[in-house]
């Protein structure tokens, strides 16, 4: 009779954890937010579906103005920088040191990637007067300007990279540079919409 009981009491338990567990997943499950870290990584994995590629052609007055409507909307605040497209790409903003604001111009030359981002590598730079080495210049803004999550400061390497394929847009469609030439004002790229679920 003790083993009946013991048995009984085993499994009551055995079913009584199960249960805890189920409801503790779906608990996390529900309050998990939904762009989690984890679940954007599985999500870019499983991104196999078919795209239909679109081929555009812009120039540098177009592209300042999309440049400056997307930082706006990701940073979600008044910026206290400024970029455009001349001849090279320029980041204008200012600079404190001493408790003085210092104007500082920052030029970059446009690489394409082969994945379709850019990688923009540090062409010169001005300070007011100042002789600072560029990699604490770009730690600077990388620490003191909002920029998107998509926008990555390597200041070891000189450069500014920015990560097109993180870039969300409507309709989960994907940007892709081909060239982007500032001097002869000729800049393509690619949208890639996907067709699929």
């Amino acid at each position: 009779m003790t083993k009946r009981v013991m048995n009984w009491r085993v499994a009551f338990f055995s079913l009584l954890i199960i249960n805890i567990l189920i409801a503790g997943l779906a608990i996390v499950l529900v309050l998990l937010p939904k762009h989690s870290n984890l679940l954007r990584l599985s999500e870019e994995e499983a991104d196999d579906r078919q795209r239909v590629s679109f081929n555009i052609r812009s120039d540098k007055e177009d592209l300042n103005k999309l440049v400056e409507y997307y930082l706006e909307q990701e940073t979600k605040r008044p910026l206290n920088y400024e970029v455009r497209l001349t001849d090279r790409v320029e980041l204008r903003g200012e600079m404190t040191v001493f408790e003085r604001d210092i104007p500082l111009t920052m030029t970059f030359i446009p690489q394409v990637q082969e994945n379709g981002d850019v990688n923009l590598k540090q062409d010169s730079m001005s300070i007011g007067r100042l002789q600072v080495p560029v990699s604490m210049v770009l730690k600077y803004v990388g620490d003191n300007y909002p920029l998107p999550s998509w926008v990555s400061i390597l200041p070891d390497e000189q450069s500014i990279y920015v990560s097109l394929q993180e870039l969300e847009l409507r309709s989960d469609a994907k940007v892709e540079f081909t060239k982007f030439d500032l001097e002869k004002d000729d800049i393509e790229f690619k949208l890639l919409v996907p067709v699929e679920d």
